[in-house]
């Protein structure tokens, strides 16, 4: 019985060993992303005793590469291969994250270099998160991009639910920065399943259009599509929202209620319950009325 319910569907796309392997990739580093979301601030708030304002910056050099390379991320990344980018991304990320430990190993570790690493997290999740959502459509037919995106979001959303626990004890046990050197080996873990992944792609070959004629065009053709400058609007708002949430959440779990770091990543247990309903449930309603009214 057992077997039976952990049997997928014939057409489930988990039955795609491509697919599979992208999903994999995407658990392993959600779950490690979860353990960075917990583990930077608290080395920050907790071992450097930053101050509101430095844990502002510390948020805001994070969203900076967002604002500054997503266009033009998006021009470079039309010139090269996408699969690539987005496993170096994954490896970056790992080098990032693991100087953390050893700065604080050696004596060095500041509020600047956290920025410095913030930064670079920023830049690696604008290019190579940009390429990485290329990547599954050359992996999933258009019209079943919807339901890879729900499997997506359930991979995340289940790291959601298990990664905070894990980050708050691990915190415990072994510190906040040491706790990302935990982060940094899933993060090769998904590098590696990654490079088993095998797409066909096409790259322009010749000289294009030059770079700022094409990052013009990629101006002009979102300025003239109303709802893509309404998605973008909304996305902005909701960054900050969320990221200034972030900060005055840390700073009052810690300073205010005196939480431990493992009450603290367990209070962020409950909220992947909701994303894991959306994860579920997203892709029935999408289908129902519409990606739109969803």
């Amino acid at each position: 019985m057992p077997s039976k319910f952990f049997t997928l569907a014939p057409g489930d796309l988990l039955r795609d060993a491509v697919y599979r392997r992208l999903w994999s990739s995407i658990l392993i580093s959600s779950l490690g992303g979860q353990i960075t979301m917990l583990a930077l601030p608290l080395t920050a708030a907790v071992l450097l005793q930053a101050s509101p304002t430095q844990m502002g910056l510390l948020q805001a050099m994070e969203i900076l590469p967002f604002v500054l390379f997503s266009l033009p991320a998006g021009v470079l990344l039309d010139r090269v291969r996408k699969l690539p980018v987005y496993i170096w991304g994954e490896s970056l990320l790992a080098v990032a994250v693991a100087t953390v430990p050893l700065a604080a190993w050696m004596g060095w570790l500041g509020m600047g270099w956290l920025y410095v690493v913030g930064f670079v997290l920023g830049c690696v999740y604008t290019v190579a998160g940009s390429a990485a959502q290329i990547v599954l459509t050359q992996v999933v037919p258009r019209e079943r991009l919807v339901e890879a995106h729900a499997k997506n979001a359930l991979a995340s959303s289940g790291a959601e639910v298990a990664g905070p626990g894990l980050a708050g004890a691990l915190i415990k046990i072994i510190g906040a920065p040491l706790a990302l050197a935990v982060d940094a080996l899933l993060l090769l873990m998904s590098a590696a399943v990654l490079r088993g992944i095998r797409v066909q792609e096409q790259v322009a070959s010749g000289p294009g259009q030059p770079f700022l004629v094409q990052l013009k065009e990629g101006l002009r053709f979102v300025r003239e599509r109303a709802l893509l400058v309404s998605l973008a609007m909304a996305v902005g708002v909701w960054q900050l929202c969320h990221n200034a949430a972030l900060v005055v959440q840390i700073l009052f779990a810690t300073r205010e209620l005196k939480l431990s770091p493992q009450t603290v990543g367990l209070s962020y247990v409950a909220l992947g319950a909701g994303t894991v309903l959306a994860s579920v449930f997203g892709h029935r309603i999408s289908r129902r009325v519409g990606p739109g009214p969803c």
